[in-house]
């Protein structure tokens, strides 16, 4: 519950040509996660069934265009063979999927040359309607005459009477064809004698010459109908190649049915990966299994093999506590904290999970900082109003609405309204000393749970010098406890006692100490670096234990804004005092609903995690029959 499940390291050793039965038996239980192996690969020097893979990787690259190219869904809730197939079915059903998809590309080429015919048709049929109103063979425009000289091209829309006066004075003619987002379509006609004169005229008057097509000739009624029969003949072939495409769906969807189950059984012996490994009639598979699954494992495997099986197991040693993948499962209701704990990183093995130290001071922060009874309801309400953008995060937010209404009820606040029902406690700010105060406990106390964690957890990785001398060890914890303790003394006595300096000077040599053991540089450099790490231990605690005062300083700025709402309100009359009422009251809600949220997870993760948690663990990914890995579709 508050840390990864314990595992033990498994070794299996099986007879080699049982290792695809093995690998779809080990999918098919769902707690073998495969672990490389190290020390026996020197022993083991062959990397059995290589072949297998290989023809298993190649029929399911192909199934999975087969189905993208049909745009068919196999039916996955079919049973998955109990028997994984041999090598000789694989090769036969790759071969049968290979020649499929031979067709299906075929085809997928025909249906790549139509669309870009379509779209070339589509592009000249643009073109045309710029062209559409001269009555002539649009060919000429594209010819070299001995005499004449003819350009098309467009201009800038406000350019074309200043071109044409200009061009005139040299004996040239422009006439406007079309005009298009800002831009003529024109065409220029005159002598070729007077060409050189006219180059410096364009130029200036940012022409742009454009040749057309040789598909644009003849007259553009005409080209237009051979477009148009272009175009129905090739939706035509759109068509009949639909038309195959659907047969060929009805023809192989029951085969491909049936192949994506082989290659479901299949799919457990690539998994094995360099977990596994042989000597010639014998093979040896490595991995990590939860210690309470471990004895229905072996009970499994010596059910389905026919063949001798042998099942080790051991405890993680200290070496290896890296490469133990930590496996985790909560309550489908923590599934969103769970997500925000995985944003900062996974525990390590026997590392403290903190998803529910991290809940339980989500939702209490959450409803200190947003406390109203009105708000907390509709953030309650939220998932089941909007299920579908929302519903992910129902536990969320029903958990945070709740702790708003909860400290809503005790600030005595509905959508700002503070006079409606009294107080359980207290509003606010009719004490925000009292409010810092709460806050400044509550950080304290968040402190020294997260520094207890980190203590925990060096101890468990047998880091005892850290656990006992570090910042964040004892050593470190007492000295908190120092500082708040003559801070405390020197508010309330002007003057700090000898046990409590005493306390406070130890603990600080205590730590500098362990750092200057820590450090391998020479000894002006180790002095400078121990002195500035020791001021930031005892910054660092004081700026910690004052981040906290926000929780209160937000509970005070939910009401101040509710506050201005209410006396914006007040000037106007009373159509616009309640639009501003309920305009003012979604802004609070949206707004620093969202400032508050992301005020809690900064404290969480720097004041929290940052102390206790490293995060560097990896997850515990056990090999499994999976239709929407094997396909590559999301699930």
């Amino acid at each position: 519950m508050f840390t990864p499940t314990p595992m033990h390291h498994v070794g299996i050793s099986l007879l080699s040509e049982e290792l695809t039965q093995a690998g779809l038996l080990l999918a098919r239980y769902g707690y073998f996660a495969p672990d490389p192996l190290q020390e026996e690969m020197e022993h083991l020097p062959e990397t059995p069934q290589q072949r297998y893979t290989s023809c298993f990787a190649s029929a399911r690259s192909h199934l999975q265009k087969i189905l993208d190219f049909l745009e068919y869904r196999p039916e996955t809730g079919q049973t998955i063979p109990e028997q994984a197939p041999t090598l000789q079915q694989l090769l036969e059903l790759e071969a049968w999927l290979g020649s499929i998809w031979q067709q299906c590309s075929s085809r997928a080429e025909a249906a790549r040359r139509h669309e870009e015919k379509l779209k070339d048709i589509h592009r000249l049929e643009e073109l045309l309607r710029c062209y559409r109103n001269l009555d002539l063979d649009l060919g000429m425009l594209r010819r070299e005459y001995r005499f004449l000289n003819i350009l098309t091209g467009t201009i800038p829309q406000e350019n074309s009477t200043r071109l044409r006066e200009a061009i005139a004075m040299i004996g040239y003619t422009l006439t406007q064809v079309s005009r298009y987002e800002g831009l003529l379509h024109i065409v220029i006609a005159g002598l070729k004698e007077k060409e050189h004169n006219l180059k410096t005229v364009l130029k200036a008057a940012d022409f742009h010459l454009f040749v057309l097509p040789e598909e644009l000739s003849g007259h553009p009624g005409k080209v237009a109908r051979q477009l148009q029969e272009q175009e129905q003949k090739i939706l035509h072939e759109q068509r009949h190649l639909q038309l195959d495409i659907q047969a060929s769906v009805k023809e192989y969807g029951q085969r491909l049915d049936q192949a994506t189950q082989v290659l479901l059984a299949a799919s457990g012996f690539p998994q094995f990966g360099q977990s596994l490994r042989s000597r010639g009639g014998l093979a040896y598979i490595s991995g990590w299994v939860p210690v309470q699954k471990t004895n229905a494992l072996e009970a499994m495997l010596k059910h389905g093999l026919q063949g001798p099986v042998i099942m080790e197991r051991r405890q993680p040693d200290a070496r290896e506590q890296h490469r133990v993948p930590s496996y985790i499962h909560h309550a489908n209701w923590l599934r969103p904290f769970t997500a925000l704990v995985r944003n900062f990183g996974i525990p390590r093995y026997q590392e403290i999970d903190p998803t529910w130290f991290f809940t339980i001071s989500f939702i209490i922060m959450f409803g200190m900082m947003f406390g109203d009874l009105g708000h907390g309801a509709i953030i309650f309400l939220a998932p089941w109003l909007w299920p579908g953008k929302l519903g992910k995060l129902r536990s969320a937010l029903m958990t945070a609405g709740l702790s708003s209404m909860l400290f809503g009820a005790l600030y005595g606040s509905v959508f700002g309204y503070e006079h409606l029902f009294p107080a359980l406690w207290m509003p606010p700010l009719s004490d925000p000393v009292l409010m810092l105060k709460v806050a400044f406990f509550w950080g304290v106390g968040f402190i020294f749970l997260a520094s207890l964690l980190s203590i925990r957890n060096d101890l468990v990785e047998n880091r005892f010098a850290r656990a006992f001398f570090d910042s964040r060890g004892i050593a470190g914890l007492l000295l908190y406890l120092s500082i708040l303790f003559g801070g405390w003394q020197w508010f309330e006595h002007g003057s700090v006692d000898v046990w409590s300096r005493f306390l406070l000077f130890a603990s600080l040599a205590t730590v500098l100490g362990y750092k200057w053991q820590q450090q391998q540089s020479a000894a002006g450099e180790r002095l400078l670096v121990v002195a500035i790490e020791g001021f930031e231990t005892f910054m660092n605690y004081i700026s910690n234990t004052l981040s906290f005062l926000r929780v209160a300083a937000f509970g005070l700025n939910h009401v101040a804004l509710s506050v201005a709402v209410f006396a914006l309100a007040d000037m106007l009359g009373s159509t616009g005092y309640w639009i501003t009422i309920v305009l003012g009251n979604l802004f609070i809600l949206i707004l620093e609903g969202a400032i508050v949220t992301i005020q809690v997870l900064r404290l969480e993760y720097y004041e929290g995690f940052s102390r206790f948690f490293r995060g560097d663990g990896h997850e515990f990914r056990p090999m499994r029959l999976s239709a929407n890995d094997l396909l590559n579709t999301k699930t």
